[in-house]
């Protein structure tokens, strides 16, 4: 604290027309201390939260204050000290909140609990609001600390940690990487034994809709309590039931928010994108693994569904080119592989597989023109401006047409044994492999 009296030391001295103290921050970091004063100390220290203690900054602004009643009224030196004023006790505010923000000595960094890797967080990131997974009740991250999961992103107050009953969804996946693959399999409150699913809060369905559980005509009924159920003690409060769509269990407001998603069974079975109410759990799910290659569809939906048809074509073509850019020194040097083929790999490494944003973006019309851009990236690289890649190409034995033909072309025949190609119309009459013949007789002639 022995510079807070050059901290507040004024020397009057005019500021350049149009630029202002603020203005010389870049050279400002390399003055020393001695030349730091009320007029050039927050440019100085802009940036640096724990520049000055909380102690310092008052006593700062005591003096600055002084010496704001020492000048002259209405003065040019009475004007910039009331500007550095301000500046300081804006300071001042936000050193406060930094030490009311930090967390507690007996709060962990960092904990590990059911499987949810959790980090602590008490610097103000973001002006949303946040709430707690675990109690439902607002984080307000600016004066409170919380955990926040580095794996499924769930977020509940540092008072909250051992009340916690949600298994990390990250972990669920790792152990069974598929989603439900039933439509809403609902099962009913009795297998529930009346209780939420997650939480084991007791619950039942929405007096409104005409579930009474006693008469409903006595004096004091009220919804959500108890009178007379014969799976619950009398006088026990219950609280309304919401159905997930996405496995059909009932769980309590509080484990189940009303938050709409597209539900993968609904997609896979009936091409159906409308979102329905799920619980937090499967929200979080979903969420996480939208990106994941976890979806095999129903061979009808590809007659239904023309752009869904049109992407298969394509992915198949897509897997014959990679085996001729991935052998191709100069499509490797050029980056054409990382380039192109990096861009959602599963598409191009498998045929049959799709995450759920790869059906979103088909049903949109956003990932078949992606895909025909990429088809048309490597078929010109392979076809066209690659000598080597076009001398891999074939020659139809059945009709010698000198014209160069590949696996990805259309009305194209390979042979599921040897992969030779052959015009698909050649092969027809034919019906046979030359290649696989070949092969045949000279195993014979061994």
């Amino acid at each position: 604290m022995d510079n807070v009296d050059d901290l507040c030391t004024f020397t009057p001295s005019p500021s350049p027309e149009g630029n202002s103290g603020d203005d010389l921050s870049d050279s400002a970091t390399n003055l020393s201390s001695i030349s730091i004063n009320a007029e050039n100390y927050i440019t100085v220290k802009e940036g640096c939260q724990s520049a000055f203690t909380v102690e310092e900054l008052t006593l700062a602004v005591s003096k600055c204050e002084k010496l704001v009643m020492q000048s002259e009224e209405c003065s040019e030196e009475r004007k910039w000290l009331v500007r550095r004023l301000i500046e300081l006790r804006h300071r001042l505010e936000q050193a406060k909140e930094n030490e009311t923000i930090k967390p507690p000595v007996d709060i962990e960094e960092s904990q590990v609990i059911m499987g949810h890797h959790f980090k602590i967080e008490y610097q103000p990131t973001s002006t949303n609001t946040k709430y707690c997974d675990t109690c439902c009740g607002t984080i307000w991250n600016v004066v409170q600390s919380y955990y926040l999961c580095t794996d499924c992103q769930y977020k509940c107050h540092a008072k909250c940690i051992g009340a916690l009953f949600r298994i990390c969804v990250h972990l669920f996946l790792s152990e069974n990487p598929q989603y439900e693959s039933r439509i809403c399999p609902e099962v009913g409150l009795d297998e529930q034994n009346y209780r939420c699913f997650e939480c084991r809060t007791p619950i039942t369905f929405s007096f409104s809709k005409g579930y009474y559980f006693g008469n409903p005509f006595t004096s004091g009924f009220s919804r959500g309590y108890n009178f007379g159920n014969p799976f619950s003690s009398g006088g026990t409060r219950l609280v309304e039931a919401r159905k997930c769509d996405y496995n059909g269990r009932f769980y309590c407001p509080s484990c189940h928010w009303n938050t709409l998603s597209v539900i993968p069974a609904r997609v896979a079975h009936n091409w159906d994108f409308e979102q329905q109410p799920v619980s937090q759990a499967a929200y979080q799910l979903i969420r996480i693994s939208k990106s994941r290659p976890m979806i095999v569809l129903s061979n009808h939906l590809y007659a239904l569904v023309e752009e869904l048809a049109a992407v298969k074509k394509l992915r198949q073509e897509l897997e014959h080119m990679k085996q001729y850019i991935a052998t191709c020194r100069y499509a490797l040097e050029s980056g054409l592989l990382m380039r192109e083929l990096e861009w959602r790999r599963h598409l191009v490494h498998s045929t049959e597989v799709f995450s759920l944003n790869d059906l979103i973006d088909i049903n949109n019309g956003q990932l078949l023109s992606k895909i025909e851009s990429v088809h048309s990236v490597l078929r010109d690289h392979i076809t066209k401006e690659c000598t080597v890649c076009r001398g891999r190409g074939f020659i139809c034995e059945f009709c010698e047409d000198k014209d160069i033909i590949f696996p990805f072309d259309t009305n194209i025949y390979v042979c599921s044994k040897c992969d030779y190609v052959l015009h698909k119309h050649c092969w027809t009459k034919q019906q046979y492999c030359p290649k696989c013949v070949r092969k045949e007789q000279k195993t014979e002639r061994i």
